[in-house]
């Protein structure tokens, strides 16, 4: 919440500015006009209500934008004191008075995902239908550009509880369009990297033949960027360097999980061009020189591989125990990646991690190729993630949801959870709650290393009890579920 100090230092500034912005207004840049809709008012009509006075009269007066501007410094103030709660009232102020300034609703979204944090540093995820529609919000207002598209996916894959679907149903969007410079108006070329974050999001779902189109197209568009030489610097060969290098590895690894010889192929084919190239590193041409001949003997033994088709009993292991009041404990274990399972892969002809591990001392010697984080979430019973009509940041303060991760080494993770300390974060005032501890393959903290074998989509998985191939069809997953009364929790 604003202090009462705060709340009238802003009003005092717009009292001020309103004084002296006839002055200025006529050399306001009328480059404004561009980036207009032809009602400018229409959004901001269901907004009136919600506003103090003095800003109403600003915007019947035509001082919007500089008053905005105005209030963006002094959010930027709040922002570098740790004064959050402070900074979302002014983010809805200044949207409503600058509905056509990006930078305020990926900063807000992005204060609502991250900045609301607890004693533990973890945010406040109630906040996150709230970033969700002013994300929404501002693409209402500003249709027919990337920005905004982009942060909107970027939230649903790495924010809420990782929807991948809707993320790339986003970044498909953000893709069509390019941006506009905030000083000029005129269009500007998307950076290469919504592109090519468009070719991971098909990886993600299991979409590889959409994943390599969109790689080849990425890679496209950066030779058309170089070819216009609109000295855009963050575009130069290295840019094609990263496509190369991301098509290269898919071709790969469609190869070594699931036994793709074509893609085999394909992978060394680009590969060689990477390593022919004068200013190769060294590491580049000796892993090509190794998949080489390991395509070689593979082609002249028929013998593919398949390491992601090897089923691999994760033996998963989860408990959960109070150790005091909203104090908790969990604890388990995983068979991921034991090195031994490391050994046979294919992907260790470019790696040599196996190798490499080998020749360390007994005490450095890794039995486990570590890596890969365990998720666990505890809602009330009833808890839906809540989709907004409209943007408020208000949030219902009744409802207990939090989420984390744990990092697994050595086969085991652990984890002391203590919600007790921030009773405004977790309220606990349901009588149920359900407690789930999972791992995907498709998350983003998984290693590349880790889906080397059990593929993408899990397909090497199985477990005895808590294998789910129903929460996401098509992939396999392992779940643990509880359901916790509030003797469990207090």
């Amino acid at each position: 919440m604003i202090s009462d100090s705060n709340r009238k230092l802003l009003i005092g500034l717009v009292v001020v500015m309103l004084i002296g912005i006839g002055i200025v207004q006529s050399y306001v840049d009328p480059i404004q006009l561009k980036m207009m809709p032809r009602d400018p008012n229409k959004e901001t009509r269901e907004l009136m209500v919600q506003l103090p006075g003095q800003f109403i009269v600003a915007s019947v007066t035509g001082f919007k934008e500089v008053i905005a501007g105005a209030l963006w410094i002094r959010a930027d103030t709040f922002f570098h004191t740790g004064q959050y709660q402070a900074i979302i009232p002014i983010v809805r102020l200044v949207t409503w008075l600058d509905p056509h300034n990006i930078d305020v609703y990926t900063t807000g979204a992005w204060h609502l995902d991250y900045n609301f944090v607890d004693y533990a540093q973890m945010s406040d995820k109630r906040y996150i239908p709230a970033s969700i529609a002013l994300l929404k919000e501002g693409i209402k207002n500003n249709p027919g550009i990337w920005d905004l598209w982009f942060e909107l996916g970027w939230t649903h894959y790495n924010k809420k509880l990782q929807d991948y679907e809707k993320a790339l149903e986003c970044m498909e969007i953000a893709c069509k369009y390019d941006g506009v410079d905030p000083n000029t108006g005129q269009r500007v070329p998307r950076p290469e990297y919504v592109d090519r974050m468009l070719a991971h999001q098909y990886e993600k779902v299991g979409r590889f033949q959409d994943a390599i189109k969109q790689w080849k197209k990425a890679r496209r568009r950066v030779e058309q960027m170089i070819g216009k030489k609109k000295n855009l610097s963050y575009v130069d060969q290295s840019s094609l360097d990263v496509c190369d290098r991301n098509l290269g590895m898919l071709y790969l690894r469609l190869a070594y999980r699931y036994g793709d010889m074509d893609a085999y192929k394909k992978g060394l084919e680009i590969y060689r061009r990477l390593a022919n190239r004068k200013e190769a590193p060294a590491d580049v041409k000796q892993a090509y020189e190794n998949a080489s001949k390991d395509y070689a003997r593979r082609l002249a033994t028929n013998n593919p591989p398949h390491d992601a088709l090897k089923p691999l009993d994760a033996g998963f292991e989860v408990s959960w125990t109070k150790a005091a009041p909203k104090v908790f404990i969990i604890k388990g274990k995983i068979n991921l990646c034991p090195a031994s399972e490391y050994k046979d892969l294919a992907v260790e002809t470019i790696t040599h991690w196996y190798r490499d591990n080998e020749k360390l001392p007994p005490e450095r010697k890794a039995l486990w190729r570590d890596g890969a984080r365990i998720r666990w979430m505890l809602t009330d019973y009833d808890y839906k993630m809540p989709e907004l009509e409209t943007f408020s940041w208000k949030i219902d303060t009744t409802k207990t949801v939090v989420w984390d991760s744990v990092y697994v080494s050595g086969g085991t993770f652990s984890e002391r959870i203590d919600l007790s300390r921030d009773t405004e974060f977790y309220p606990f005032k349901a009588n149920k709650y359900k407690l789930t501890i999972w791992f995907t393959p498709q998350q983003p903290d998984c290693p590349d290393y880790i889906q080397d074998r059990i593929g993408w989509k899990g397909e090497a998985l199985t477990d005895k009890r808590y294998l789910d191939t129903t929460s996401m069809p098509g992939f396999k997953i392992l779940k643990y579920e509880r359901i916790l009364d509030k003797k469990d929790i207090m």
